[in-house]
């Protein structure tokens, strides 16, 4: 007769913490969790791979998010990286997803798409205040660690892009989402969004703080120094109380950032001039089709009425364009149109199911062919593209959940999911829209007469309680007014409307 004796409660515990441990010790070689008085410190620590994401590492970061929500004794959340300056986060293992894939094996696809959507709905419920520090390479599964919390800060190191159109992907991570929602420049419809995503341009710190995908603009050296402070932070708040001040810890975290804000390098000029804005603008509403984008391309190029700086950009522009895959091309423009305009769970569901058609079906997109050609095979030509079009029944297959396979992301306990970020636009510098609404008289402030550039500047600069002494402000709206507003005799500005001459 086999016998059982109970193990004591004590010991039991000690058995399972064990385990515990071990278990996590497989995931944790990439990932490091460190405690830092009020902050829980997340480290992606895989520098050989630029910290690209696989899935052993968002099984790490997932349940720890999860748990360092619930706990009453964590004021803030930092993402950052041992690689910094050279790499934030490089992306994600697309080389593993796509070397299986055309193995056959679509399961590693599921899993680790699943998986780091996840993560990024996760990072976008959180009830407290998460920083990432884009010190570094900030692309593709980086930018959706990053661009999903309200503090994303950019160094002089930060260089910032969706690249996936070259490798027959499309850009995912929600940033179809959330790009068009803190863009600042370009148009109010999510037009430097669509560019940059459909195009792969890289931004440099300083542009990425200005175009509106960082919040802050910190110089690296300052890092540790800011980290160190936000760990200092606390509102001496009980459990019960926490919840109806949740948004002064918010603010404390801006001031805390700010603290540490640099201005724009001497003679700083945005990568993108007033006339490149403006072929931004006409080109890349989301509400054009792909066949709009290059056909209103091809009409700045060729007119005459145009500055040759804006009519050299087009043509450039539309090169790049054409140099990408037909079909991603064809996705992006649908996952903008989709996504803009939903709400987060939403947005990173299509994510996801896109993602695992692509993976499935090299007879419809070279996914896996492009990135083998790319990141297996180490070539440096890009991938002749072979598949140009494709019917709408077969695009409608890459954007549709498999019936007998349904698939879902890992839900947050805590996700009320939202069409609008509750904190982003608090934090970063103003958009054209906000600009809009204080010069036309619409930001309902009751103010009845016309102002004039210095006047607006000076609103913003230091009037204006979000965007109060941020650095670059004055730049910004400067360049906004400079390229969307007619000046009267008087100097008092006119907003052009969209249809006016920009």
């Amino acid at each position: 007769m086999l016998r059982y004796s109970r193990v004591p409660q004590a010991s039991l515990r000690h058995v399972l913490r064990a385990k515990f441990a071990i278990n996590q010790l497989r995931f944790m070689s990439e990932v490091k969790f460190r405690v830092d008085s009020t902050a829980r410190v997340v480290t992606l620590d895989r520098p050989k791979k630029l910290n690209a994401l696989d899935v052993e590492m968002c099984n790490a970061i997932l349940p720890t998010l999860h748990e360092y929500s619930k706990s009453d004794v964590n004021n803030v959340v930092i993402l950052n990286s041992s690689g910094s300056p050279r790499a934030f986060c490089s992306g994600g293992d697309v080389a593993q997803v796509a070397k299986l894939a055309k193995e056959g094996n679509f399961e590693y696809a599921k899993e680790f798409f699943t998986k780091e959507y996840s993560l990024d709905l996760t990072l976008a419920a959180m009830d407290k205040p998460v920083i990432a520090i884009m010190d570094g390479i900030t692309m593709g599964g980086g930018v959706g660690l990053a661009t999903h919390v309200p503090f994303r800060v950019a160094t002089e190191n930060t260089r910032w892009a969706m690249p996936e159109m070259d490798i027959g992907f499309f850009p995912d991570v929600g940033v179809t989402f959330s790009v068009p929602k803190i863009t600042t420049v370009g148009g109010s419809n999510g037009q430097l969004a669509q560019y940059l995503c459909m195009t792969g341009d890289i931004l440099n710190g300083a542009d990425a703080y200005v175009a509106g995908v960082a919040s802050h603009y910190v110089p690296h050296d300052q890092i540790e120094n800011l980290q160190a402070r936000l760990a200092e932070l606390h509102l001496n708040l009980d459990k019960s109380e926490f919840a109806e001040h949740e948004a002064e810890m918010f603010d404390v975290v801006n001031q805390a950032i700010e603290e540490f804000n640099t201005p724009l390098p001497k003679d700083y000029k945005f990568k993108y001039s007033i006339d490149e804005l403006n072929v931004i603008e006409q080109a890349f509403g989301i509400g054009n089709s792909l066949k709009q984008i290059f056909a209103a391309l091809d009409e700045i190029a060729a007119s005459q009425a145009e500055t040759p700086a804006a009519k050299q950009f087009a043509a450039k522009t539309k090169e790049v364009l054409a140099g990408k895959s037909p079909v991603s091309l064809e996705i992006a423009k649908e996952h903008f149109q989709r996504n803009s305009s939903t709400d987060i769970q939403t947005a990173l569901t299509q994510d996801l199911i896109t993602a695992v058609r692509m993976s499935e079906h090299s007879d419809l997109c070279e996914f896996a062919n492009a990135t083998s050609h790319k990141l297996l095979e180490k070539n440096k030509t890009p991938y002749p593209w072979k598949i140009k079009d494709l019917k709408l029944s077969q695009l409608s297959t890459l954007l549709s959940q498999n019936p007998s396979k349904p698939l879902s992301l890992v839900r947050p306990a805590n996700l009320v999911t939202f069409s609008e970020y509750p904190y982003h636009s608090k934090y970063q510098l103003p958009k054209e829209s906000d600009v809009e609404q204080y010069i036309t008289g619409a930001d309902q402030q009751g103010r009845q007469t016309a102002v004039t550039k210095k006047e607006a500047v000076k609103y913003f600069q230091q009037l204006n309680p979000v965007t109060k002494n941020k650095p670059g402000v004055d730049y910004l709206v400067s360049l906004i007014i400079d390229r969307k507003c007619a000046p009267n005799q008087d100097g008092f500005l006119r907003w052009k409307s969209p249809s006016s001459k920009l």
